[in-house]
């Protein structure tokens, strides 16, 4: 869009129509090129100088200045520009000033800490849960490691302290845990999916390409 003031109503409606006019030709395909040997040097008023540009410092016309300021930034145009845009673009060459300087910096341990205590700041309680102790340790700083590099026993009484009877029903409940998950990972190893035959029923049915095959009866879902 194309906004005007000052220059009355009609100009600043044919000015905003014919930038539309301008989008819609870029969106089918016309190349930029062209609007901008068609409406660069165009000559009416205003015209002048230029102000707010680096690289445009005189214009023509309204249309003038849009397609060099177009051509310029979009087309690497520099021969419509004034004075010759300055920054970094992929085929600038270095003036050597730098030269033999390493660009690398040292991290140092005040800035490692202060990242260790942003981590904790915003990590949430899912993050560290049924994390090992030895992992919540370290967020802890050097002390928590000396306490585990000393005794690891007693740091670990220390940051997970149970009772007797809290430990035992743990125990007992990981137990359980164990054996069901060793169970079901024994399943997935052999290539069980969990699903039963429908043919004997029992729960051995395989992938066999897109169809489901049963180890015990040989039966499948359908396929050959």
């Amino acid at each position: 869009f194309i906004d005007m003031h000052k220059e009355g109503a009609g100009f600043r409606a044919m000015m905003n129509n014919f930038a539309i006019a301008v989008s819609v030709g870029l969106q089918y395909g016309v190349p930029l090129e062209e609007f901008v040997d068609a409406f660069t040097f165009t000559k009416f008023e205003p015209a002048g100088m230029v102000q707010g540009n680096d690289s445009i410092k005189n214009a023509t016309s309204i249309l003038d200045y849009i397609f060099r300021e177009l051509a310029v930034s979009y087309l690497d145009r520099t021969d419509l520009a004034h004075v010759k845009p300055q920054g970094a673009t992929f085929d600038d060459l270095g003036g050597g000033n730098d030269e033999g300087k390493v660009n690398l910096t040292e991290v140092s341990e005040t800035a490692a800490s202060k990242s260790v205590e942003l981590l904790k700041s915003i990590s949430s309680t899912g993050y560290l849960r049924k994390r090992l102790p030895q992992e919540l340790v370290v967020l802890q700083g050097g002390a928590g490691g000396t306490a585990l590099a000393g005794d690891p026993i007693a740091a670990l009484a220390t940051l997970v302290p149970a009772t007797a009877a809290a430990a035992t029903a743990a125990s007992t409940a990981i137990s359980t845990g164990t054996v069901t998950m060793d169970a079901r990972t024994k399943a997935r190893m052999q290539g069980y999916e969990g699903d039963p035959c429908g043919e004997c029923g029992n729960y051995t049915l395989v992938r066999n390409g897109t169809c489901m095959k049963c180890n015990t009866c040989g039966g499948t879902s359908g396929c050959s």
